[in-house]
């Protein structure tokens, strides 16, 4: 099923299929045109998907250079029920990153282990990749 023009109830359908803590599959296009993929924990909010990197990192690079993207997002090992989306991203550098990579941690690391997860996020040169999503595919 392909989503073009995303309704309210097109993204609430998304943000129910992200709201498990699933692994994100992030392709951006590399400096020679083909596509670079990295797992990455992530989180739904305010119509957005957002994922947290560093500016070491091969994707920041690629975002920087061409925002255009998809992410994906199985269910479960088989695969049987997925999510693509497509969209841009928007790269954010200021403080307001740290309320939003600490919702993302809490969705995949143990509450008593956040702080310290934290504490070693907050030591490296983070960014926020947020998403705008423009169209959708599900496979159910």
């Amino acid at each position: 099923v392909v989503m073009n023009r995303l309704s309210l109830e097109k993204l609430t359908r998304v943000q129910n299929f992200l709201a498990p803590s699933l692994i994100i599959l992030v392709g951006t296009v590399g400096s020679t045109g083909v596509p670079q993929l990295t797992p990455n924990w992530y989180v739904y909010q305010d119509g957005k998907v957002k994922v947290s990197t560093t500016k070491e990192r091969v994707k920041y690079k690629n975002v920087i250079r061409d925002p255009r993207l998809s992410l994906c997002v199985y269910s479960d090992i088989s695969a049987s029920e997925y999510l693509t989306i497509y969209g841009r991203a928007k790269i954010y550098e200021d403080a307001t990153i740290w309320q939003v990579t600490q919702a993302i941690v809490e969705r995949y690391v143990p509450p008593d282990l956040v702080e310290a997860k934290m504490r070693d996020l907050r030591t490296e040169n983070r960014v926020i990749i947020s998403v705008d999503i423009e169209r959708v595919v599900f496979r159910e």
